[in-house]
């Protein structure tokens, strides 16, 4: 007499590996507006992207040359990627000490570090996954209804 187990025989379709085609990186429009930074007592109103791609704070390196803005530097540099995946060359050896941040409608104050590289016209490029963890963003399909 058989075994249930061994009259059913399980059947299994093997896969066809293909090649994995990786697509270029889409643009989206981000929202970008302003925010402020507070260096010395001082309140200072900076051009601000809030990058989807990005997971680390990013503050332009002539901004930090501009307020000469207290910073540390790292022995070996990290790499900074950028929009396509190719590492940044101006980034990575130096991050800002924490700065104040002010950024929103309800004026949310935050301590953040930042890499230092160039931002082209941003001052800062801010992570859009931390701001919509603190503050959930309506609309962001549509960046010029956003309101930072």
């Amino acid at each position: 007499m058989m075994s249930s187990k061994q009259g059913k025989r399980q059947t299994y379709r093997r896969i066809k590996r293909t090649d994995i085609i990786i697509n270029e990186p889409q643009c989206y429009n981000c929202p970008e507006g302003h925010a402020y930074i507070y260096i010395s007592g001082k309140r200072y109103r900076i051009p601000v992207l809030l990058d989807s791609g990005s997971n680390i704070f990013l503050i332009n390196e002539q901004l930090v040359k501009d307020l000469y803005l207290p910073y540390h530097s790292r022995a070996d540099a990290v790499q900074i990627q950028g929009f396509t995946g190719e590492a940044i060359s101006s980034g990575g050896s130096h991050f800002t000490k924490p700065l104040c941040l002010e950024i929103g409608t309800n004026k949310h104050l935050s301590l953040v570090s930042c890499e230092i590289a160039r931002g082209g016209k941003y001052a800062m490029i801010i992570p859009c996954g931390w701001w919509h963890q603190e503050h959930p963003i309506k609309k962001y399909r549509q960046p010029r209804r956003v309101v930072l």
